[in-house]
């Protein structure tokens, strides 16, 4: 139950700084939304360059005492702005204010997560990752996928019963595809001893 609790508040914890950090810094990077119906950061007012940039590694801002490094708030800043703006330094105080509210509200997520989620849990997210990314690696042809299709093809239904197209599931099979792969390679040299 407490686990439950656990994921759910950090759920909506995420939910709600996602939208915190997001809206003031998209609101003085972009303009209005009445305005455009596409992002447009042409209206991204970046400091003069002779401004004076800090190094990566100076701290810019504290949260509860934790520091936030400029070479952190310069990658969320890249991000935000895609790509047209890269230094905090070089931005109006009001948008830095923003960019580092947002990251302000990562860095405390953080902060609880390393006090309260227990090294059990740590561990299986790090393992999740770990796993997610190698997959994320793995190769596989067309060929291989439209096989697993077909051997698997009575599993690709609708909610009517009707068989689902490859095309429309060929994403789903390509990633199970993956996943197999994995797994083979992963148990291929594992020794597994039954007790």
């Amino acid at each position: 139950m407490k686990k439950i609790l656990l994921s759910t508040s950090l759920a909506l914890a995420l939910t709600s700084i996602t939208a915190f950090a997001e809206d003031p810094l998209k609101n003085s990077l972009m303009p209005d939304k009445q305005e455009q119906i596409a992002p447009d950061l042409d209206a991204l007012k970046v400091a003069a360059p002779q401004a004076a940039s800090r190094p990566a590694d100076a701290v810019i801002a504290t949260v509860d005492g934790a520091p936030i490094i400029k070479k952190d708030a310069d990658k969320f800043l890249a991000l935000a702005s895609k790509g047209q703006a890269m230094d905090i330094d070089q931005l109006p105080a009001k948008q830095k204010e923003a960019l580092i509210q947002g990251l302000a509200a990562s860095k405390l997520i953080e902060i609880k997560a390393q006090k309260e989620v227990s090294e059990d849990i740590k561990n299986k997210l790090a393992a999740r990752y770990w796993a997610e990314q190698e997959v994320m690696k793995i190769k596989v042809d067309e060929k291989e996928v439209k096989a697993l299709y077909e051997k698997n093809k009575s599993v690709f239904k609708d909610k009517e019963g009707k068989q689902l197209s490859f095309e429309k599931v060929s994403k789903y099979v390509e990633m199970q595809a993956k996943q197999k792969k994995f797994n083979d390679e992963l148990m291929k040299n594992a020794k597994i001893v039954i007790k």
